[in-house]
């Protein structure tokens, strides 16, 4: 392949909110020499069609107009809809001869495919490559298709974005990014709140993002929710933090925890998913989330200072080394090389 390698990226419409759309988007921005990335929606929340005519346009598109035809589609895969949206233009792409290929964000994705084997085998079985944000992902698409390429990846995060945003002037101890529901545990970080105030009387705890399924008219003194906020006052919110923590009982690789990280902020989180590849070398500290001990973490660093700093470094210093746009666009785009030309 001679040229600058065209690759489609689809899936959530980027000018939406959501990890998936912020991954795209920040990867059809990318101004690396080499490879021209572009995007086409599938899905948006305002769509009255679940994203069906988004999708019906796109295949239309690459089948009518060759000159609208990349190197590779890559799709951006959850569960559910995603496997049929995407899937099904992974399927048209390959047989009019376009590369595929496709990551998989999913938070439920290993329960998902046990549950549709045969669905997900065949979309990712469309697949020249597969990438997935850990290995427990990784180890499930390769069982289902052992044929096709599975590389790990991890999400890109905006580091010029991130170096540009201000700490807020609001200093709190914790902040909680997500939707404040059971799945990203704002209810264990609810519940055992009063025990870290009790050990650090002054501490302020902020809940911010859209309201899930939990609670939050009678909140534990100290704790706010704040809603869904505009991204520049989340991420102001997040610098100016102590500590960041999402003690989930279900994710893939959240956008939060990476982007926390990045900005010097250590993280106090569950290893879920693929969130189990991060540790202490990260400025990650794990908890089973049994309430003794997510209580027990946070009020170690909430008490620690220096160790809040140097984790806080060894994050941030991770970060810029693994998961910048550039270092993720060099990966993706030594994978579509090679897999182009084994192909």
């Amino acid at each position: 392949m001679v040229g600058d390698l065209r690759i489609l990226h689809i899936g959530p419409d980027t000018a939406t909110t959501g990890g998936m759309a912020t991954v795209i988007g920040l990867l059809s921005a990318s101004t690396r020499t080499g490879i021209r990335q572009e995007s086409a929606s599938t899905w948006s929340p305002r769509s009255r069609t679940h994203g069906l005519a988004a999708t019906v346009s796109l295949i239309f598109r690459l089948i009518v107009f060759r000159s609208f035809r990349p190197d590779w589609v890559h799709a951006h895969l959850s569960e559910r809809g995603s496997f049929l949206r995407e899937g099904a233009a992974l399927v048209v792409a390959r047989a009019l001869g376009v590369a595929t290929a496709a990551t998989v964000h999913g938070a439920e994705f290993v329960a998902f495919s046990e549950r549709h084997p045969v669905l997900v085998r065949r979309v990712l079985g469309a697949c020249r490559v597969v990438f997935t944000l850990g290995p427990h992902a990784a180890e499930r698409a390769s069982a289902l298709c052992p044929t096709t390429s599975v590389t790990q990846i991890l999400n890109p995060v905006d580091l010029d974005e991130l170096a540009r945003t201000a700490p807020s002037p609001t200093r709190n101890s914790v902040v909680f990014g997500g939707e404040v529901g059971r799945r990203k545990g704002a209810d264990r970080l609810v519940r055992v709140w009063p025990e870290v105030r009790r050990r650090h009387p002054g501490a302020t705890c902020v809940l911010c993002g859209p309201l899930g399924d939990v609670d939050v008219d009678e909140l534990p003194e100290g704790m706010t929710y704040l809603g869904s906020l505009p991204r520049p006052q989340l991420l102001g919110l997040v610098k100016a933090a102590d500590i960041a923590c999402l003690p989930s009982r279900n994710e893939a690789l959240p956008m939060f925890i990476l982007e926390s990280l990045a900005l010097g902020v250590p993280v106090v989180t569950t290893p879920v998913g693929e969130i189990g590849q991060l540790g202490r070398s990260q400025g990650v500290a794990t908890t089973d989330a049994d309430a003794s001990d997510l209580a027990a973490r946070i009020i170690e660093l909430l008490g620690d200072g220096e160790k809040r700093t140097d984790w806080g470094r060894r994050g941030a210093q991770w970060a810029h080394e693994n998961v910048s746009v550039d270092s993720i666009t060099d990966v993706l785009a030594a994978a579509y090389r090679t897999e182009g030309v084994a192909a």
